[in-house]
């Protein structure tokens, strides 16, 4: 433990002596936001080896030989430094997860074009960008991800965990305007054709409202009543037809049954709950 100790010690020297004073205080913050929200043994284990205290502390001057000047950073980095200074101020004030706004290339280097087309696309957006040498991997990662996403030629491109395809498709994304909202997680305000591409299936509410109920009885979605299932369809000649309790009703008495099954629900005479089929993606 003493030895663990002074790695720590040399750690916060190091950090106070070549970090920005911003990043720091970030850090701070950070640090006292985890203990704040951490369970009671985990924040005591932070208490003993990171105490506040430490981190306030400042090292004289006199006690250690000055560094070396450090190369000028060049542009890359400075971006680098303000984009890991962004995320840190974020986690501690909002408590975003890591894997927030992080875009995944995985290529080689035959590639390569396309690789800097995606980057290129992906500037001015707020996002992390990691690229995957795929010739770097083991030959099964490339055969995985060919078998997942159905493509046998990379790049592959992963938003937030979630394959969205390649250069042409962050393409169509930044033309639609939708590239912003899939990077943030926003996937519910995207627009269909970005659904399209990124094989994103609209969600629905399991709410037992007049309402709910009305709207996806007419969307095609089935609901189980008392162990019935009611639904909704219309034939091909536009013939409309609805189907409860075991057999066809009217219609016209959707409205009316639909307030029927709320007023049951909720008075617990029996339960209704919304059903899977697989053209309906819930």
């Amino acid at each position: 433990m003493p030895m663990f100790k002074d790695l720590l010690s040399k750690a916060r020297k190091a950090a106070r002596e070549h970090l920005p004073e911003e990043v720091v205080a970030a850090g701070k913050k950070l640090r006292d936001t985890v203990v704040e929200h951490a369970p009671e043994p985990l924040a005591e284990v932070i208490d003993q080896y990171v105490p506040p205290e430490d981190a306030d502390k400042a090292t004289p001057a006199a006690a250690e030989p000055e560094p070396p000047p450090a190369p000028a950073p060049d542009k890359r980095m400075r971006e680098d430094t303000d984009d890991v200074l962004d995320r840190v101020r974020a986690k501690a004030d909002k408590g975003l997860k890591p894997e927030d706004r992080v875009v995944v290339v995985y290529a080689t280097a035959e590639e390569q074009d396309d690789v800097e087309g995606i980057l290129k696309i992906l500037e001015g957006v707020d996002t992390t960008v990691r690229q995957i040498d795929l010739d770097r991997e083991r030959p099964q990662v490339k055969r995985q991800l060919a078998e997942l996403t159905g493509v046998m030629v990379p790049p592959y491109v992963y938003v937030n965990g979630k394959y969205w395809g390649a250069r042409y498709e962050l393409e169509s994304l930044a033309g639609s305007g939708d590239l912003e909202l899939v990077v943030a997680n926003r996937l519910d305000e995207i627009s269909a054709e970005a659904k399209r591409i990124g094989n994103v299936h609209d969600s629905y509410s399991d709410e037992i409202s007049v309402d709910n109920i009305l709207t996806r009885w007419k969307l095609g979605h089935i609901l189980c009543v008392d162990d019935l299932d009611a639904w909704y369809e219309v034939d091909k000649d536009g013939t409309e037809r609805f189907f409860y309790q075991g057999g066809p009703r009217d219609v016209a008495d959707m409205d009316a049954l639909a307030k029927e099954i709320v007023d049951a629900v909720e008075a617990e005479e029996y339960e209704a709950q919304w059903m899977l089929e697989p053209s309906v993606h819930v």
